[in-house]
């Protein structure tokens, strides 16, 4: 299953900030086979001690989950100059046993760092003379990369050097993050029209990836000066009511308990369908600016690392890497626990708990089926306790003798202001005092209101009212009937 997961770097440090999707340093388990959204907050911290967001316009980021820069532990690799290949090198081959392989180019070959095997230094046979290896990493497990990179370049009395070193491939990798998207964060969604039973209302939500700044709220041609994000709802009212003459003193503004508020037009305006619409102008607002990219985790390094393990939960590295003017700096390394199943072999079952029935208790409560005296028609056991009629038919509510539906096209035409227009529809069984429900189509003429009763047997008046000033044209939908005997 896809999900996100929101990481707040302090890039001074190298450590996670609380937020997002980490709770007390600590970073969620991953699921093999999943894909998440990694979205990256990156912080540097001020003299004063706030965490400001880092300008990334400029910048790269890597992210890499695995044993980074471990080597491998099994297999051999090949290394190639000038058309010519060398046989396979160990793994964990000498640094004399790697020049065995290419003498013929190199003068010397020498462990490079403080890694016991996989990192060689490589120097050329003379000076001033150009060296440059190609690599084939062949049967290396798990899954990895012969990396070649040039030390030192070729001078006049110079050899040239090159670094070969061995890496484990990462669980999962991506280097192409782009901005998160904004869309949905700050919001204005008009609850319900107005009508002559309630008046037009607004929501204004506003998401978490809201930092601050101000909006506008825009109603026809008139707008409002700007609006301070998570001001008090007295002061969008004011700001509505002072900002668009059109409006004033005919909107109520309550704070909606999230950061937003309800907006109800009032007044004047009250309990009336508003054809001019409120807009939201949202261009000054200020959101936090994640990076983004994809972490799917199933690929092959994925089923390496388990296999490697051999157990059910494996914790690698996620690593971090910020690339600013050139200079790539890692700026955060920590252990993330990955699992190989959603449920894993060996989970404990929970025992019997006072909040719920065990899988006995249920079967205890119910009748066995096991008894053939004790098959009961559930019909027959809802008619012996009293709840449905006794009859050839049965209705939806109890004691009621039949439940009868019809689909049927009505058209109604043109309806007066303040008048109503009825359809009779024939449907056989119908009873005076009998229940009418309607179910309506979504394509009805705004300002209209439609009933059902019953006026004679096996006949039912459905009643298009219009309770506005003006007339109301409804053409033929689809309507739903159902008549409850009772």
């Amino acid at each position: 299953m896809a999900s996100t997961l929101d990481l707040y770097i302090d890039t001074a440090s190298g450590s996670l900030v609380d937020g997002g999707s980490v709770v007390g340093g600590a970073l969620p388990t991953l699921t093999r086979n999943d894909t998440y959204t990694l979205r990256l907050r990156l912080l540097e911290k001020q003299p004063n001690g706030s965490l400001n967001d880092i300008d990334l316009s400029s910048s790269s980021l890597k992210a890499a989950i695995g044993n980074i820069e471990e080597a491998p532990s099994a297999g051999s690799f090949k290394l190639n100059i000038n058309g010519i290949t060398s046989s396979a090198i160990p793994f964990n081959a000498t640094a004399i046993s790697v020049y065995n392989a290419i003498s013929n180019n190199v003068s010397t070959v020498a462990l490079y760092g403080n890694e016991s095997f996989g990192s060689y230094l490589l120097t050329a046979t003379q000076p001033n003379t150009a060296m440059s290896f190609g690599s084939d990493a062949f049967t290396l497990f798990p899954t990895s990369s012969v990396l070649v990179g040039t030390r030192r370049f070729p001078a006049a009395s110079i050899e040239a050097q090159q670094v070969v070193k061995l890496v484990r491939n990462p669980i999962v990798y991506a280097d192409t993050f782009t901005t998160a998207p904004t869309t949905g964060e700050i919001v204005l969604t008009k609850l319900q029209d107005g009508s002559a039973t309630q008046n037009e209302t607004y929501e204004l939500t506003v998401g978490p990836r809201v930092l601050g700044g101000s909006y506008a709220l825009a109603f026809g041609a008139n707008s409002t000066t700007a609006i301070q994000l998570f001001t008090t709802a007295v002061s969008v009212q004011a700001a509505i009511s002072s900002g668009i003459n059109t409006i004033t003193s005919n909107c109520s503004v309550a704070d909606n308990g999230k950061l937003g508020y309800i907006i109800s037009f009032t007044g004047r305006f009250a309990l009336t369908n508003i054809t001019t619409a409120l807009t939201l102008d949202s261009t000054g607002v200020n959101f936090i600016p994640f990076q983004q990219t994809t972490l799917t985790i199933n690929t092959a390094e994925v089923e390496d690392a388990f296999a490697d393990s051999g157990e059910s939960t494996i914790t690698p590295t996620l690593e971090i890497e910020l690339t600013e003017s050139g200079t790539p700096k890692t700026v955060f390394q920590g252990n993330v626990t990955l699992r190989k199943d959603l449920i894993t072999a060996g989970s404990a079952v929970p025992g019997n708990q006072a909040a719920y029935y065990t899988k006995a208790e249920t079967n205890s409560n119910f009748v066995s089926k096991s008894s053939p005296q004790s098959n009961t028609n559930v019909v027959s056991g809802l008619i012996n306790v009293g709840l449905f009629a006794s009859s050839a038919t049965y209705g939806v509510l109890p004691q009621s003798t039949e439940t009868i539906n019809v689909t049927t096209s009505l058209n109604f035409g043109s309806v007066g202001a303040n008048s109503s227009t009825s359809i009779t529809v024939a449907m056989s069984g119908a009873n005076i005092n009998d229940l009418v429900l309607l179910g309506l189509p979504n394509a009805i003429s705004e300002g209209l209101t439609f009933f059902g009763h019953v006026v004679d047997a096996n006949q039912v008046h459905v009643d298009a009212v219009n309770a506005t000033n003006a007339s109301k044209t409804q053409s033929a939908v689809t309507f739903r009937i159902a008549v409850i005997g009772y």
